[in-house]
């Protein structure tokens, strides 16, 4: 039995269960969410992106929150354009991350979600639907079948291990000239301490309202699991170039360092010449410049490359 409350300061789903007594589903402040996801979810962080709702579940003998359901921003927020043309970009949500306690057991992920969806449609009447995201690494997403969420086939997606700390790192921290990830991302791959690999990605669409989907719906998948180490990668040099503008123009003396000798060993002076006027007419790094008054900065980089003379002697 679902019991739907709302009051002027909480509205929460009450889930009678046979084994675990009375569960609640609310809303959780994103702090919580946060510390939550970081402390017990697999990747053990958080984006920017994170947390425009924030929901937690329960038990009625207890105020510890025993799992999370993170929603925020799509990754790629122009994406919801292929998705349905009865969409605007603040119509459809994405299911950031989910953790449920195992003490809860498997049938309360589905139980959770259900309530999460019943919350939306009542206080979010806008959104129209969710999108998510199964890792490879774990499986094809099966809390998606049990959810009834919508399957759209699968992707490869690319991701980094730090050889040093273990660490996993998704490819768009790598090449996103607007986040000083790249500059940390690219120095590690300049230093030779990460090793790609990829994994299928697999994409769910769950619409909370009718709307005309324009991606085609595919059969769920049999179940996969796993990654795949890429022994024949090569690194894109133009993301180095960005990530060796940024750290100039921010004043990251030792990253630019780093940066600027493996282009001084790597490359040639025509090499060097094409890259770099290519990164200082990247949008997010002149946006950046900006945002920070250091076009000084840029003009500075620019004046370096302007001629013909030795680069490696003026870098």
């Amino acid at each position: 039995m679902l019991i739907f409350k709302k009051g002027e300061t909480e509205i929460e789903i009450t889930r009678q269960t046979k084994t675990l007594g009375t569960l609640i589903i609310k809303p959780i402040e994103k702090q919580l969410a946060k510390s939550i996801i970081i402390k017990n979810h697999y990747s053990h962080k958080w984006n920017d992106s994170f947390g425009i709702m924030n929901f937690g579940i329960f038990r009625t003998d207890s105020d510890k929150c025993l799992g999370t359901a993170v929603f925020g921003r799509m990754m790629n927020s122009q994406s919801f354009r292929m998705i349905s043309d009865d969409l605007e970009e603040n119509e459809i949500v994405e299911l950031n991350r989910l953790w449920v306690d195992d003490c809860l057991g498997h049938n309360a992920e589905s139980l959770f979600m259900g309530a999460c969806f019943k919350i939306l449609r009542s206080e979010y009447p806008y959104i129209k639907a969710v999108q998510s995201f199964a890792d490879g690494r774990l499986g094809c997403g099966t809390i998606y079948k049990a959810t009834n969420f919508k399957y759209f086939g699968c992707h490869k997606t690319p991701f980094y291990e730090n050889k040093v700390t273990g660490e996993i790192t998704h490819n768009a921290v790598m090449t996103n000239a607007n986040h000083s990830g790249i500059i940390r991302m690219n120095r590690q791959w300049c230093e030779g301490i990460l090793k790609p690999f990829e994994v299928n990605t697999y994409r769910y669409i769950y619409p909370l309202r009718k709307i005309n989907l324009k991606l085609k719906e595919k059969p769920y998948p049999e179940y996969s699991k796993g990654k795949k180490y890429l022994t024949e990668y090569r690194h894109n040099v133009r993301y180095i170039y960005r990530a060796f503008c940024l750290a100039y123009i921010l004043g990251f003396s030792d990253d630019c360092t780093v940066l600027k000798n493996w282009i001084l060993n790597n490359q040639t002076q025509e090499e060097i010449q094409s890259y770099m006027n290519l990164a200082l007419q990247n949008k997010y790094i002149l946006q950046r410049a900006e945002r920070n008054n250091l076009q000084n900065k840029v003009e500075e980089l620019r004046s370096f490359f302007g001629g013909d003379s030795n680069l490696h002697t003026k870098l």
